[in-house]
């Protein structure tokens, strides 16, 4: 199926599986070339374009060796969607250095995600939807 025929909901639940899956270079096919970046683990920062992304997923491979993403409920607000759910990750050494909620946001434009950021709880997602600027 063209990535443009799928829903915005579904287009975001298959990026979830591919990173869950450690099959972060596939997540690039979904994302806008100018998307911006906003994790909130490993380097929290804005990132631009996939080149951007890539440089984010490179610093999360260096601090952990495995990363486990759980996915409890997925949603659309105001135009973006929402998935909530539980992080937990491993270091090099195998201590575990991550178990935290988790709250991914992202904002469509074609199919694809043009912005995207990240939150330790539904709250903050929500109120960074109800903050953003307007798309260009």
């Amino acid at each position: 199926m063209d990535v443009r025929a799928r829903s915005n909901s579904e287009v975001f639940q298959r990026i979830w599986e591919l990173y869950a899956a450690g099959r972060g270079l596939e997540i690039l096919e979904h994302l806008d070339p100018e998307v911006e970046w906003r994790p909130a683990l490993v380097d929290p920062a804005s990132y631009r374009g996939r080149d951007g992304v890539r440089a984010w997923a490179s610093a999360s491979r260096r601090a952990w060796k495995s990363v486990t993403v759980v996915l409890a409920s997925l949603r659309e607000v105001d135009g973006c969607v929402i998935a909530s759910g539980r992080i937990s990750a491993l270091d090099h050494r195998g201590d575990q250095v991550v178990d935290s909620d988790i709250a991914c946001v992202a904002e469509f434009r074609d199919g694809r995600v043009v912005r995207a950021a990240s939150f330790l709880s539904d709250d903050d997602a929500l109120a960074w939807v109800s903050a953003r600027p307007a798309l260009p």
